[in-house]
């Protein structure tokens, strides 16, 4: 059964920012388009609006998602800007988020998507949308991922990042740190987490990620990595503790 989008009910100010984005391309999801799932969804008291774009020139769908607060406010700029692809194989089903905004504001006064827990909810809508197989990316150069780009950086394990435990709680097993190149102009840096295809490929990657992570718990604390070091060594206890209830 298709779902159909619902629209949040805004004020008029942001009525005419949605009428602005839809007089220039985007849309409302229609039909049975997997993104119909996440419009209207809830993260805590907030409502999701998502809003589809064209595609690029693999066929993936550009698309943004907003807040709407209850007020009826919207985000003053979209929570996340990205790709949604899916095809018959599982490799071709993913969604990158070239922009991802975890402190969004309304009328200028922030919202800490990460200290109510709805960063989690909203990663694990997103990985819902991704059948077993597929995978996840999200850039970290954007401000609000600098703690990741530190750590990643310092040589931390990505499950004990920030981002690559919101990845890992979303299903996500194992990861690549990498570096895109197009055409000559290097886009930003993503981490991408994979989920696994099968449930041999789960465990498999699940005691890769163990391992890991109890390694770096074993090393002695690096005074130098500061609150770093210890937000690292605190997301891996609770990655294992998260793993070892599966």
């Amino acid at each position: 059964m298709s779902i159909r989008p619902r629209r949040p009910r805004l004020r008029e100010v942001d009525e005419r920012w949605v009428d602005f984005l839809l007089a220039r391309g985007w849309s409302l999801p229609a039909g049975d388009h997997p993104l119909g799932r996440l419009h209207g969804r809830r993260l805590a008291a907030r409502r999701l609006l998502a809003l589809l774009g064209p595609k690029n020139n693999v066929g993936a769908r550009y698309f943004q998602l907003f807040l709407v607060d209850s007020q009826a406010r919207l985000s003053d700029k979209p929570i996340a800007l990205g790709l949604h692809s899916s095809g018959r194989f599982p490799g071709y089903n993913w969604i990158d988020l070239v922009r991802y905004q975890g402190m969004p504001t309304f009328e200028g006064e922030p919202l800490d998507l990460a200290a109510r827990g709805m960063d989690r909810r909203l990663f694990q809508l997103l990985s819902d949308l991704v059948p077993p197989g597929g995978h996840l990316m999200v850039e970290y150069e954007s401000p609000s991922q600098r703690e990741s780009e530190r750590m990643l950086g310092l040589g931390y394990p990505p499950a004990a990042t920030p981002l690559g435990h919101l990845l890992l709680r979303a299903g996500c097993r194992s990861f690549r740190d990498w570096y895109i190149a197009e055409g000559g102009r290097e886009g930003p840096r993503k981490l991408q987490g994979f989920k696994p295809l099968d449930e041999a490929a789960a465990l498999a990657k699940t005691e890769e990620l163990r391992q890991a992570l109890s390694a770096l718990l074993s090393l002695p604390q690096a005074p130098e990595h500061g609150e770093r070091g210890r937000t690292a060594r605190r997301l891996a206890r609770a990655a294992l503790r998260a793993l070892a209830r599966e």
